[in-house]
């Protein structure tokens, strides 16, 4: 009797019944797990066998010296910066310092037919009856005037050190602080030119009357004033120059 029903659809096997005939048939078979190598009992056939666990990284030592390098001299901005009044001494000393070498070095630049001396100047205010004959008396007057210039010249980097420089705020920079002594520099050259020589060196002591800002002595000397101050600005701003 035949099994043909042309009205019944032919029947497809899933893929779950296709694994599971082919496992019964013997078609497929699952792999079996490789067997060990078992060592030869004579030891010469015997391989290394490696370890499963992965190597862990580390980083290589760095050597460090026995000894630290260490920075050798003075911070001198970080010194002034702990040391404010020490710092102000040193820099009032250095500026006026270089402030008189170039008062005395200033007609080498043509400005002045002769030097610019601050000392003779305080001396003539200190002893006014001295007179280029008595020799003894006119050098007491010369070393009178130039201890009080120093004198001056250090009061005043205190006055600028301990008093004007904290109130104008903390600074950074190097610039910063030469723009803050320039400005003190140019208020005393100012002061100078405009009162301090037509005021205290009438035309009786000088032989000119200096007129209104120093004018009839030239320009020359106006210059000189603040070319010097510049110069006791300058260093005392590179001297004084703490980092806050």
């Amino acid at each position: 009797m035949s099994s043909y029903y042309p009205h019944r659809p032919p029947h497809a096997a899933s893929a779950d019944e296709l694994a599971s005939r082919m496992q019964t048939n013997g078609a497929y078979r699952t792999p079996a797990a490789p067997a060990q190598q078992q060592p030869s009992a004579l030891g010469w056939d015997q391989r290394p066998q490696q370890s499963q666990a992965q190597p862990q990284y580390q980083e290589p030592a760095i050597q460090q010296p026995a000894v630290m390098a260490q920075t050798t001299g003075t911070h001198w901005p970080q010194f002034v910066n702990n040391n404010r009044l020490i710092g102000a001494l040193v820099a009032g000393f250095a500026a006026t310092q270089l402030a008189t070498m170039f008062g005395y070095w200033v007609y080498g630049l043509g400005i002045m037919e002769t030097s610019l001396d601050f000392a003779m100047f305080n001396g003539m205010i200190l002893t006014p009856s001295a007179t280029a004959n008595e020799a003894n008396f006119a050098s007491m007057q010369w070393w009178s005037g130039m201890g009080f210039h120093y004198f001056n010249g250090m009061v005043f980097a205190l006055a600028y050190a301990l008093i004007i420089f904290p109130w104008l705020g903390k600074t950074h920079t190097t610039s910063s602080n030469l723009a803050r002594s320039l400005g003190m520099g140019m208020f005393l050259a100012t002061a100078s030119c405009g009162w301090w020589i037509p005021a205290l060196h009438p035309e009786s002591m000088i032989g000119i009357d200096p007129g209104f800002f120093s004018i009839n002595l030239g320009w020359g000397t106006v210059l000189a004033v603040y070319l010097w101050h510049v110069v006791w600005s300058i260093a005392l701003g590179l001297f004084f120059n703490p980092q806050d």
